[in-house]
Parts: C-alpha cells; structure tokens; sequence
C-alpha cells in the first residue's frame, strides 16, 4: 500500500496532490491543514478528480496529523509566501517556527521520507532535518529541481536540451554545474534569465505553485517506484563538495531510499560559486537563530 501525505492544504500542497495522483499509483493521500475546511474540501475535490481519472486513490483531510500514520512520504509545504513589505528575514523566522511545530508532531509517526516546499527551502530544510529523527538522506528540499526546470524551459526555447543543472541556494546564489557549449547559448544570461522567472509569474500571479507541484511529482515518483533518478535537490551535506552543516542543492540520486548525493568534479569556478551560496545560507540560519 502507497500512502502520501501532505502537511498543508494550499495552493502548492493541493497542486502537488494533483500532480502525484497524476504520476503516482498510490493507495491513499492524506491532507492535513491547520484550516479544517481547506483540507476537506481539497480531499473532497480530489477524490471526485481522482474518479475521473479512473484511480481507486482514497483521499482524506483534516488537521489531525495521527491521520499521516505509515505514510511513504510527506510533502511539507505549509507557511506563509512573502508579502509586501515583509523582509526575506521576517519570512524565514516565522515560516521556521513553522517547521519546527509541524516536526514536534511528525516526529511522532517517524518512517516517511520528508519533501519541503516551504520557503526558503535551504533554510527549513536544513531545520527539518535537525528537528527529526532521521539520517539526511530521508529529508529532501525541492528547490534545485525547480530551477533546473526553469533553465532547461528557458534551453527549449531555443530549441535545445541538456543536462545542465541549477545547484546552491534556491535564490539569488544559484549557479550552473555541468556545462556544455551550445550554439548561440550564452549561459549567464541564461542564468539571469532563469533567476528571475520566479519573479516574473509571482509579479503577473502573486504565486508559483503548477511548476514546483511537477517538480514534488517527480521526487515523490522517484521515491515510490525507487527510480534512482538523478534530480538536484535540497539535502543536508556532510562534507560532500567539502560543505558541512548545510542543506543545499546538489545533485543526487532519488530512490527508495531518499536522496543520495552525486560528487560532480566541479571546476574551480563551480566550486567556488556552491561554496559562495552555501555560506548564503549558512548566515540565513544564523539571523534566524538570533
């Protein structure tokens, strides 16, 4: 039996709920919300999408986490997005008081591998993974694989593909590792480009959620049907690229068993650029601490 949970019932958690009743056979997904009526009525209304797609899927919600029990994975995606006139900082603390409830909770049903979403996704990752019980590679952060989507949209474009990936911080710091040249590809300027994507649709729709949705799908697929499938995901490093202390993107292999990371042989440049971006992260979790 496949059994999903989803820790918050907005709009990216009922996405991804969507997206992994679309690329997943899973028995039972269960959402739980602080709002009652908002995990009912998205179970009520996946359930009915769940028919229609021919899925025998039971889909159930509330706010009671005992519900989460004997769950393959649980997506996290509860928090606040930033608001006008909130600091990056404002956001980071109250979304890790955030994390660090939902975790005094999901502590007590330990077994399923973790998938954040909230943001900064580093930053609760790195604190998810403290909080819980579990060896790093069962807490897996989304945000490298969302830019790597971003970046290789921007490669179809020109009618291109590679498999040129977007590593660091899910944030400003980001940066190319497994670069090929490409005719007529200028690859800062698709870097830049790929950077402010993110701001773009947030600026036209106040928020992302259908490709950070596809991007759990994929994780959480790989996870179930042990895929081993190279994905660049958020992970807590144990000196691995010489970091210590900090989840951040890197690539990694997804299976059964979480994520386990892959040592690109980075050039200085690449190395430097990671390194740079982790230590981004690293001062985040020190403000937030303080």
């Amino acid at each position: 039996m496949v059994k999903i949970g989803f820790v918050g019932a907005g709009r990216i958690g009922s996405a991804s709920a969507y997206a992994v009743l679309h690329t997943v056979e899973c028995d039972e997904i269960v959402f739980v919300d602080i709002i009652e009526d908002i995990a009912i009525g998205e179970a009520l209304d996946l359930s009915t999408a769940a028919v229609a797609m021919g899925r025998d899927t039971i889909i159930n919600g509330g706010t009671d986490y005992s519900s989460l029990r004997n769950s393959d994975v649980i997506v996290i995606s509860a928090g606040l997005a930033r608001k006008p006139g909130m600091t990056r900082l404002d956001l980071t603390k109250t979304n890790a008081a955030i994390i660090s409830t939902i975790m005094e909770q999901l502590n007590l049903f330990p077994g399923a591998i973790l998938v954040l979403a909230t943001n900064p996704v580093d930053v609760m990752t790195y604190l998810a993974f403290k909080a819980s019980h579990k060896p790093s590679n069962e807490v897996i952060g989304m945000g490298s694989s969302h830019d790597t989507a971003r970046l290789r949209e921007q490669l179809l474009r020109h009618g291109l593909r590679s498999n040129t990936m977007m590593v660091g911080e899910h944030g400003d710091s980001m940066s190319l590792i497994n670069k090929v040249d490409l005719d007529g590809i200028n690859w800062d300027t698709l870097t830049q480009a790929t950077k402010e994507r993110g701001m773009e649709v947030i600026e036209r729709k106040a928020a992302t959620y259908y490709a950070p949705a596809s991007c759990i799908a994929e994780i959480v697929k790989a996870i179930i049907n042990d895929e081993n499938a190279l994905i660049p995901v958020s992970v807590f490093l144990e000196g691995e690229y010489g970091l210590h202390d900090v989840a951040i993107g890197v690539p990694a292999i997804i299976g059964k068993r979480g994520a386990e990371v892959v040592e690109y042989d980075l050039d200085d440049e690449e190395l430097t650029k990671l390194r740079e971006s982790a230590n981004i992260i690293k001062k985040m979790l020190k403000d937030v601490s303080n």
